[in-house]
This record gives C-alpha cells, sequence and structure tokens, in this order.
C-alpha cells in the first residue's frame, strides 16, 4: 500500500506533463479544420488585387478580358536599352482600374554568339524571365520577323494565350493604358493594327506591293499568328523590310481584313530639323506609341512631356520635389 501510495504523485505528475506536451498539437488540429477551409478563398481574393497579371485558384478559372502579348526586338547588347523598358513598362508606371487587363511584355533576340552576352543575358532570364531567344542569326530584315511569329504557337501549351500579338522595337515608347484602351472593343480576329504605310498619299522612293502597318509598333490578332505559322504564303516571302513584308503575306492570303490605322496617335519622333508629315510630328497628349528614341536625350524628353516619374515620393534620400 506505501508503495501504491508513492507511485501516485508519480503518474498525477506524468499525466500533467503528459498533457503539457499535446496541448500545442490540440491547438494546430483545431486551427487547420477551422481555417484551411476558408484558404482557397483567401487565395482567391488576395489574386484579384493584382491590376494586370490575374491568377486564379482551381477550380475557379476565370479567363481575362483582355490579353496583349508586346514583343519588343532587340539583341543581346543592349542591356542598357532593356532595363530602361523594365523600368518605364514597370506595373506601377500604368495602374488601372480592370482587374482582368493581362498585358506580358517580352524581349525577343536571336541566338547569341558573343560569351559576354551570353552571360549577361542568362542573368536577365534568371532575375526577370522575360526574355525569348530565337533560332536564327540576329537579323532585322532577314526572317526574324517570320521565325518569331511562325514559332509562338509552340511555345505556349495551350491555344490562344493571347487575344493579340504586338511587335515593336526597343526605341519605341508604347503609353500601355492608351494601347489597351485603343484595342479593348476591337474585333478578336482578323485585326491588323498600326500606323498605315503609305499615310495620307505621301510618296516613297521605293516600290510598295501592299500597305503595311510600320514595324515601330503593329498588332495581330492571335489567329493571324497561326496563320503564319501554318501557311506557305509567308514561308517563301522572309527577306526585304519586315513590316513590308507581313503586309504583303496578309495581301497574298487575303487577311487582315479589320484593319486599323491608328495614325496620327502612331508615329515617328520629330527631330528639330526635321519637316513634320503624317508618320513624323511633335508630340501629342493622345499619343500611343512614339518610335525612333535612339538616344537617351529622347527618352528624357518624351518621359518628361508625358510626366511619367511625377508620382516620386519625398524622402531624406533624395532631394527630388
Amino acid at each position: 500500500m506505501k508503495d501504491i501510495a508513492m507511485m501516485q504523485p508519480f503518474f498525477s505528475k506524468n499525466h500533467s506533463s503528459l498533457y503539457l506536451l499535446l496541448l500545442p498539437f490540440l491547438f494546430l488540429f483545431l486551427i487547420f479544420f477551422a481555417v484551411y477551409p476558408n484558404d482557397l478563398k483567401l487565395q482567391s481574393f488576395f489574386s484579384t488585387c493584382d491590376n494586370h497579371d490575374v491568377s486564379f485558384v482551381d477550380p475557379v478559372i476565370v479567363k481575362p478580358d483582355f490579353r496583349l502579348l508586346i514583343s519588343v526586338f532587340t539583341t543581346s547588347s543592349t542591356f542598357e536599352r532593356r532595363d530602361l523598358l523594365r523600368l518605364v513598362y514597370s506595373k506601377s508606371m500604368w495602374p488601372t482600374n480592370n482587374v482582368t487587363d493581362y498585358v506580358d511584355i517580352r524581349f525577343v533576340m536571336c541566338n547569341i554568339t558573343n560569351e559576354d552576352h551570353i552571360t549577361m543575358v542568362a542573368l536577365e532570364i534568371m532575375n526577370y524571365g522575360d526574355i525569348i531567344v530565337l533560332n536564327c542569326t540576329e537579323n532585322i530584315n532577314s526572317g526574324k520577323t517570320y521565325n518569331y511569329f511562325s514559332s509562338l504557337p509552340d511555345m505556349f501549351d495551350h491555344d490562344s494565350p493571347y487575344d493579340y500579338v504586338m511587335k515593336t522595337d526597343d526605341d519605341t515608347y508604347l503609353r500601355l493604358d492608351a494601347l489597351v484602351e485603343s484595342l479593348r472593343n476591337k474585333p478578336r480576329n482578323d485585326v491588323y493594327y498600326g500606323l498605315e504605310i503609305p499615310c495620307n498619299g505621301t510618296e516613297f522612293n521605293f516600290w510598295i506591293p501592299a500597305p503595311f502597318m510600320t514595324g515601330l509598333g503593329y498588332v495581330l490578332s492571335w489567329d493571324l499568328v497561326e496563320w503564319i505559322a501554318m501557311s506557305e504564303v509567308p514561308v517563301n516571302h522572309t527577306t526585304g523590310p519586315e513590316d513590308m513584308m507581313l503586309g504583303w503575306w496578309l495581301k497574298m492570303g487575303e487577311k487582315g481584313k479589320n484593319r486599323y490605322n491608328n495614325a496620327p496617335v502612331i508615329y515617328d519622333f520629330r527631330g528639330p530639323d526635321q519637316k513634320a508629315n503624317c508618320f513624323r510630328h511633335n508630340l501629342t497628349t493622345d499619343t500611343v506609341a512614339v518610335h525612333r528614341l535612339k538616344e537617351n536625350s529622347r527618352w528624357t524628353t518624351v518621359l518628361n512631356y508625358f510626366n511619367v516619374t511625377h508620382g516620386i515620393k519625398p524622402s531624406k534620400l533624395h532631394n527630388f520635389s
């Protein structure tokens, strides 16, 4: 009896320790079953807070109302220009109230042969994931455009990932809100959009097989991208001014019937000694795209005109006001 009496405190003390050990697991058990069923709802709520790139948790699948791929043609050596464009086109620079606008910006170049460039571009890919390297020798008018459009459908695992695809240059500034709004109510098939050449009867000293949208920035609907990839028409006509050749492809294939000439809000920058015409003039507030920004001085002129940095906040770390 004495032994039993001595053991009772032992058992009582060990039971208390056991309860203390199990208590945290009990709380975890309650938290898991009380909170986890709402986790998907929370994720779905927070995913809609992004103004541009909207993702949804299964099984809720919502297709964005507007999907645009902007393809900036560049070369492996132009690191500084790509960094500038990433800053200019960052999401914070073009807020919108429409949560289902999806704009994807990629930089397009051909095979990289310079060892230094290989390393630097690899760093860009690792950090930004916004570069497409085509299997071609770098060029402007010897098939790069065909190589790009014909390769696009195989780059994606599902049909029609975008409504539109835009080809533009790295010396073009796009005002993304204005661009999106100019396309929003357009058809989603057989669309060819841009600045049409010839414009206003302007004559050129070279033969033009068909009117075309200038290469500073033109848009095709996704069905035309698929047609380029499958048709025998463009594959046999890849050499020549790339924008002119694309217009010719569409003429020969009887495509691009929904054609939109967005002059004068798409245009070339006018230098101090240049005359204004239908494709080159002074900056205007309704601009969608302005081209020929080869020098940083032109970029600063354009960015200041559109007051791009007006949102900078006061700080003790800098003297901007």
